[in-house]
């Protein structure tokens, strides 16, 4: 078993072993940084992906362009991905279906933390204060919490490459990333890439017969579909009854 395999395995067993959200942070920081210290397996992950077409194909496209799932554990208690980041590269404001741990495999990265001001009632609204701001190097970590307790954006500031392994514990499966501008004061939904095809598949409907769409998307809400493209499946055909 190698040295990321191993880490898999007693990241699992801590999850068995270990109650409450903290604790768990706790301990699963302790088993990041211990990975982190020897980061030669993250090459050979590389080097396999560039050796490997077929495996590179395989990648499931994310709401990111620069991240990688290294693992999922089968009964979905986990995941483990990683992050490249060019320099200057940087986050939008963005939130967790989840919680969980933030490591630096190698450069620097600079994680903003927020705070959400408001009760999050008004649809499309938000109003945010940075309520800290950390530099990461090689091997620290850091550490989300679920929805508007773990908003937060990384950036890389410095003119060399830098990566970063994120684990996360059991998603609520909301099927989206929440997006915020402090700025304009708005939040949006993102998409993973596939439902963006799909909810740009139901605008052009509406635009091209908003009569026979009505009819179309009604039926497609009769088949099984995550509750929040559901939400945006009803708020199309709202539009259409006006």
């Amino acid at each position: 078993m190698n040295r990321f395999d191993t880490f898999c395995s007693a990241f699992q067993d801590m999850l068995t072993a270990v109650e409450g959200i903290p604790q768990r942070i706790d301990r699963g920081s302790e088993l990041v940084r211990e990975l982190l210290s020897q980061p030669d397996w993250f090459f050979d992950y590389c080097a396999q992906l560039i050796a490997d077409p077929a495996r590179l194909k395989s990648l499931k496209p994310g709401i990111w362009p620069n991240e990688y799932l290294l693992h999922r554990s089968p009964d979905k208690s986990f995941s483990v991905l990683a992050y490249i980041w060019q320099p200057g590269d940087a986050d939008t404001i963005h939130d967790h279906g989840s919680w969980g741990i933030v490591g630096t495999i190698m450069g620097s990265l600079r994680e903003k933390k927020y705070e959400r001001l408001d009760d999050g009632t008004r649809e499309g609204y938000c109003e945010l204060r940075e309520s800290a701001s950390s530099v990461f190097g090689p091997g620290e970590t850091t550490f989300v919490l679920p929805v508007n307790q773990g908003l937060h954006a990384m950036d890389n500031t410095t003119d060399e490459i830098a990566a970063s392994l994120n684990v996360y514990g059991r998603s609520i499966a909301r099927g989206y990333t929440q997006f915020f501008d402090p700025g304009a004061h708005t939040v949006t939904r993102a998409y993973p890439p596939r439902t963006v095809k799909e909810l740009l598949a139901v605008t052009a409907l509406a635009a091209l017969d908003p009569t026979r769409a009505e009819h179309v998307l009604g039926e497609a809400l009769d088949a099984p579909r995550p509750a929040a493209v559901r939400e945006e499946y009803e708020a199309a055909l709202k539009r259409l009854e006006r």
